[in-house]
């Protein structure tokens, strides 16, 4: 209760429309760097390797770094707790352009038993999970889906059983743009609603 309510918490504060723009210029590849460091522990413990294909001349990104950071630290843990010992995470990220500009399409990929097709429908649902363990809940990828749509993207799950799973974040690089403003605004007013 105390994992579930800490993330309930996280999601008000997301949910909240920032008071001012964001102004954190980061590398997409120096966050990775600092997730997979905090992380590498519990990665160690069940021998899961990380491999890191993200260059290092991608442009920066305007967001609020912490939250932003928040999202590959969920979506890892996740992995950790979802994936069996010895499984292997590629993280990797490319330029795309979208109507609203250029932006960055980031790969979290695994090799791990992949999941049915009814699993991926309901992956960011708060109650379902990836885990065999009860004391997970499918909370964090809620809050990464959160977390996302805060900074003007979207994250879809694919794969499919015995073919690991892929989650594909794409984020605008720069999320103060007017459009991106006014669609999360209707976004959040629309969840309250709910």
């Amino acid at each position: 209760l105390d994992k579930i309510n800490s993330l309930l918490k996280e999601l008000w504060v997301v949910a909240e429309t920032p008071a001012v723009a964001f102004t954190d210029k980061i590398h997409l590849r120096d966050v990775i760097t600092e997730v997979t460091v905090r992380l590498g522990e519990p990665l160690a413990a069940k021998s899961i390797a990380v491999e890191v294909k993200i260059p290092e001349d991608l442009p920066a990104l305007t967001v609020d770094k912490a939250k932003f950071a928040r999202i590959f630290d969920l979506l890892l843990k996740d992995e950790i707790v979802s994936l069996p010992d010895g499984s292997r995470i590629t993280i990797s990220a490319a330029i795309t352009q979208g109507a609203t500009g250029e932006r960055l399409l980031v790969s979290v990929r695994d090799n791990g038993p992949g999941l049915s097709e009814d699993t991926l429908r309901t992956i960011f649902d708060p109650f379902n999970t990836r885990s065999e363990s009860p004391s997970e809940h499918g909370i964090s990828l809620m809050a990464c889906y959160f977390i996302v749509h805060y900074h003007g993207g979207r994250i879809q799950a694919q794969g499919g059983p015995g073919k690991g799973t892929e989650f594909q974040l794409d984020f605008p690089l720069n999320g103060n743009s007017p459009a991106l403003a006014l669609e999360n605004r209707e976004f959040f007013q629309r969840l309250r609603a709910t």
